[in-house]
């Protein structure tokens, strides 16, 4: 699977951006050119948005991938397993598209990314939860696991 690096320079880009776009907006001299500068404003705050919660998801994701591509961890907490494949496809799915047309303009018009990338966020909340409760279990059935 691909994963997101060196978007430092991007997010700069994007920082700057939006900075000058609501300089402009802030000008009196913008009325000609108030809706495509209110457009583009609202891409930039969205594609803001997006890489925001995609670098949560990825971080998520890199961590819990390993764990559960262990066939022994999905048997003995199957919920969580289940929520994890529909994240893994999330990710397969949104890296795939990405990779294949990598423009960031066309990311950040993608339709549906973003709520799908929050949903995911939400999904691996709820695994991380759901993994810590049956790592504490196995703590208190195994005390050496304290350290």
């Amino acid at each position: 699977s691909y994963i997101l690096v060196g978007i430092d320079e991007i997010q700069q880009e994007l920082d700057d951006q939006i900075v000058r776009t609501q300089a402009m907006r802030g000008s009196r001299f913008v009325k000609p050119f108030l809706k495509r500068t209110s457009t583009w404003e609202y891409t930039l705050v969205e594609l803001q948005d997006i890489i925001d919660n995609w670098l949560k998801v990825q971080a998520s994701w890199l961590y819990l991938e390993p764990i559960f591509s262990s066939d022994d961890i999905m048997k003995q907490i199957p919920t969580e397993g289940r929520l994890f494949k529909s994240v893994n496809q999330v990710w397969m799915d949104s890296m795939a598209m990405t990779a294949a047309e990598p423009g960031v303009l066309q990311v950040a018009r993608r339709p549906g990314l973003l709520e799908s990338l929050k949903a995911a966020n939400a999904r691996l909340d709820r695994i991380q939860k759901g993994l810590n409760d049956y790592l504490e279990t196995k703590r208190l059935a195994f005390p050496r696991f304290f350290f």
